[in-house]
């Protein structure tokens, strides 16, 4: 009988990594070597993924990058700014838990603080939740089956796009994404928050959308650009990233007809899952948002384990941070500077 082994792997040299992982059920676009590729290049993390093989056959893999900072510790992902990532499934295995156990061992050794976990269907139910948000995930099908579904609010803000002269299309240029960036930006200062780096953007292109793994969206109106959105595919699973707009250029119901756009395009092309991501419970505006698509909504559990005492950890509310007011004031250049620290907080 074959015996358990563990490995240590990095998905960007691992030959024929994303064939493997397609084969797990659980499989999803953040588990893709594209993903780790782009989230180690724009940040500097190292792969470290833990796989529990047997018999040469992967049957349980955690996904993790080790994050290194002067301000806020060294640490392992399980991954940076990834709306869920769970631990890949592929096969029936007991040895959860015994894997949890060997990756505390490895952070130990490297001098890891913790471990975050972002997804928790794997944990028993008594391991305390150390963050939790929501997501929604909309099986597809055909047109007019994902058009009976849609709720009232959205119907109209879709006709209110229509009939206001907003058009979509679908893009695949760096300058589409400079266009983004700039929605993005805009965006996350209302939202009293930095912005990515621009270069985050710049390999999300490269390694992404230039090699047929990702679209952007952008809503027109006037000839300018007045919202926007990032879409990601791997297998046949579609994801909702990123989304922005600019308010003050109008354009009624463009972050509708955006999410619209791209569900109507994956279910045409024989997609059969589309993500929306992961939301705060308390954002309840977006919640509608999403919901309003015919999507259903689940909970989404983070958990941390601390290395130094081997013990699992709850997080404390959530509060609006104190700063968001300060950043709604400041110029786009000064927000684009403090967003050069994202590294740090991954």
């Amino acid at each position: 009988m074959s015996r358990d082994q563990f490995e240590i792997l990095d998905p960007t040299t691992f030959p024929g990594w994303d064939e493997r992982i397609l084969c797990a059920r659980n499989y999803s676009f953040f588990h893709s070597s594209a993903w780790t590729r782009v989230l180690c290049e724009s940040y500097g993390y190292r792969p470290s993924f833990l796989a529990l093989s047997r018999g040469g056959e992967f049957s349980l893999v955690i996904p993790m990058l080790e994050v290194e900072s002067f301000l806020t510790g060294k640490r392992g992902v399980s991954l940076p700014f990834s709306d869920c990532c769970e631990p890949i499934r592929f096969q029936r295995s007991t040895g959860f838990l015994k894997l949890v156990g060997v990756a505390r061992q490895r952070a130990e050794k490297s001098g890891w603080k913790h471990l975050d976990f972002r997804g928790g269907g794997d944990f028993p139910f008594r391991v305390p939740v150390h963050s939790r948000y929501v997501c929604h995930r909309l099986e597809l099908a055909e047109e007019k089956e994902l058009l009976s579904g849609l709720h009232e609010n959205t119907v109209r803000n879709l006709k209110r796009a229509r009939k206001s002269g907003v058009s979509t299309g679908v893009f695949n240029s760096i300058e589409a994404m400079r266009q983004y960036y700039g929605l993005h930006c805009i965006t996350r200062k209302r939202q009293g928050a930095p912005p990515q780096p621009f270069t985050f953007f710049q390999k999300i292109y490269e390694h992404i959308c230039s090699k047929g793994k990702g679209r952007i969206i952008l809503a027109h109106l006037d000839g300018k650009a007045v919202a926007g959105g990032i879409f990601f595919h791997f297998g046949r699973k579609a994801m909702y990233k990123y989304g922005a707009s600019d308010r003050s250029l109008g354009g009624p119901g463009a972050n509708a007809a955006i999410m619209w756009e791209a569900i109507r395009l994956y279910a045409s092309e024989g997609y059969s899952r589309f993500c929306f991501g992961r939301t705060d419970p308390e954002n309840l505006g977006l919640r509608r948002f999403k919901l309003g698509f015919g999507c259903e909504e689940s909970l989404l559990d983070y958990h941390r384990l601390m290395v130094s005492t081997n013990g699992f950890v709850a997080g404390g509310s959530k509060r609006r941070h104190h700063l968001s007011g300060l950043m709604r004031l400041m110029p786009i250049c000064g927000l684009k500077a403090i967003g050069a620290a994202y590294r740090h907080f991954g």
